[in-house]
């Protein structure tokens, strides 16, 4: 999973540093430093429960810190927002690739404690560029230094849970899976405050091929008879070896998801009206 670092710059209204700029400004923010991290996790077995060192989010509590740092989290947020509006960079100055034949209102964020731990966080959906630069970004604010990190990122095809697990479809399905469409599993883990891969998920529809890749349909595997087997797979590691029936499937599913309730995300209109709501002079210049 990729964390980037981000300061806020110029960005800081109440740290007693000019606000952020309007259009075609210089980018307000830039990249401290970028980190890899590879998740641990393997994917379990068919039926086998979560890992209980994956921990679940806790109940939500109250915005952490005082006024004084949530004015100065919006703000950044604000500053993060107006540079995506106004000059189409993403925080590190990464160009979003946008499409002017679209309307960037098209776009759209929300500010919200999507991973249940107490803070609000900055969450984009966007969507005004080729399809393979469709993404969903989850930002973080860290008022101790002052710097905004990304959290998560994918392809925006997805169901965020209250136990912190998210199901992200993946951008295309040109394989053999038919009506099932692939998807890779994330749970966050509040510990390192990050969402951590736990499987990737494809199938084989038998309607569509009866050989795929030089295989034959695993016919062993399919002991429902439906026709179609699941391969449940580690991080990065796409390969269909190990074939289950609907019912095994259906166990490890339930392990992560179980009785959880997917997240209703109060998105809003990527528009300047919508981010001066988050800036504390009220002011998108």
């Amino acid at each position: 999973m990729k964390r980037v670092y981000i300061m806020i710059g110029m960005c800081i209204f109440l740290m007693g540093l000019t606000a952020c700029t309007g259009p075609a400004a210089e980018n307000t923010v830039t990249v401290k430093e970028t980190e890899k991290t590879v998740g641990t996790m393997e994917a379990k077995e068919p039926g086998e429960p979560a890992d209980s060192s994956m921990t679940e989010p806790e109940a939500e509590e109250p915005q952490k810190g005082g006024e004084a740092d949530r004015e100065a989290m919006r703000e950044a947020y604000s500053c993060v927002l107006k540079d995506l509006y106004y000059n189409h960079m993403f925080p590190g100055q990464q160009n979003c690739g946008y499409d002017d034949f679209n309307d960037m209102s098209e776009n759209r964020f929300a500010v919200y404690d999507i991973d249940r731990d107490g803070k609000e966080e900055l969450i984009i959906e966007y969507t005004t560029t080729i399809m393979a630069g469709k993404v969903e970004k989850i930002y973080d604010f860290d008022n101790a230094s002052n710097m905004v990190r990304e959290e998560f990122s994918e392809f925006p095809a997805l169901k965020f849970y209250d136990n912190g697990v998210v199901w992200a479809e993946w951008s295309h399905n040109q394989g053999v899976a038919g009506e099932f469409w692939p998807y890779t599993l994330y749970q966050y883990d509040s510990k390192a405050d990050a969402y951590i891969e736990v499987a990737m998920v494809d199938a084989w529809d038998r309607s569509l091929a009866e050989r795929y890749n030089g295989n034959l349909f695993p016919v062993e595997a399919d002991i429902d008879g439906d026709g179609i087997v699941y391969y449940i797979m580690g991080p990065g590691e796409y390969e269909l070896n190990e074939p289950v029936d609907l019912e095994r499937y259906n166990q490890w599913k339930s392990s992560y998801v179980g009785e959880a309730e997917q997240l209703e995300i109060p998105f809003q209109e990527l528009t300047e009206e919508n981010i001066s709501k988050y800036s504390v002079n009220g002011s998108t210049d």
